[in-house]
């Protein structure tokens, strides 16, 4: 499902999500991999990964990946994903996967409240950015691509998250809800997507959370 804006969109932890018309690519997968609970970070990996690809496909921009789920320029917000699921038992019914992309805002229509952790493509390229029904072209054929290889075929994807990792390496801290946090160093994405970090207790394998300060 495509839309061309949202009015009461919803991000991670219930934040509020909108939009306005015609500036930001938005849609949404309905998905029914065969995977197990656990594996299922690898979707929100392989939508990071294939929106960064698309993007540095029909421009000269180099995106990173945020782990788990922001793609940015420049350290600024470029994309988030949003990977919902529903389970029978122990098996996964369905996933929705909802991907939003920022295209068109010029630097004086970015929202007052993310106007400094936030960008869009026609901000980078100094342009009206990209054509939207292109990119969703490009995002979807480089998401198949990945999506058809998993869960078997993850390691060539982990490879590939890494490598456009703004993240790996550096001291981070991790907000595992609205009031817990870990820090420790970013060590490396675990085979099932999930960020492996080098705490003061030792090594702690995170399967969500949001990192809110990096050094």
């Amino acid at each position: 499902m495509v839309t061309n804006h949202q009015t009461r969109g919803r991000g991670r932890w219930g934040r509020p999500w909108s939009s306005a018309p015609g500036k930001l690519l938005q849609f949404s997968l309905v998905l029914r991999p065969r995977m197990r609970p656990e594996e299922l970070g690898l979707l929100t990996t392989a939508l990071g990964v294939a929106c960064a690809d698309a993007i540095r496909a029909m421009t000269d921009l180099d995106p990173t990946i945020k782990w788990p789920n922001d793609v940015r320029i420049n350290g600024r917000k470029l994309a988030g994903i949003l990977v919902e699921s529903e389970l029978s038992g122990a098996a996964v019914d369905v996933v929705v996967a909802g991907v939003g992309v920022n295209v068109a805002w010029t630097a004086d229509e970015v929202p007052a409240e993310i106007r400094e952790t936030a960008t869009s493509l026609a901000i980078e390229l100094g342009s009206e950015g990209v054509s939207r029904a292109d990119l969703l072209g490009e995002i979807l054929n480089a998401f198949e691509v990945r999506y058809l290889s998993l869960p078997g075929g993850a390691s060539p994807l982990i490879e590939e998250a890494s490598a456009r990792s703004d993240v790996l390496g550096r001291q981070v801290t991790v907000a595992l809800s609205t009031e817990a946090t870990i820090s420790g160093r970013a060590l490396r994405l675990s085979p099932a997507g999930e960020l492996e970090l080098e705490t003061a207790d030792g090594v702690r394998t995170l399967s969500v959370g949001e990192i809110s300060r990096l050094r």
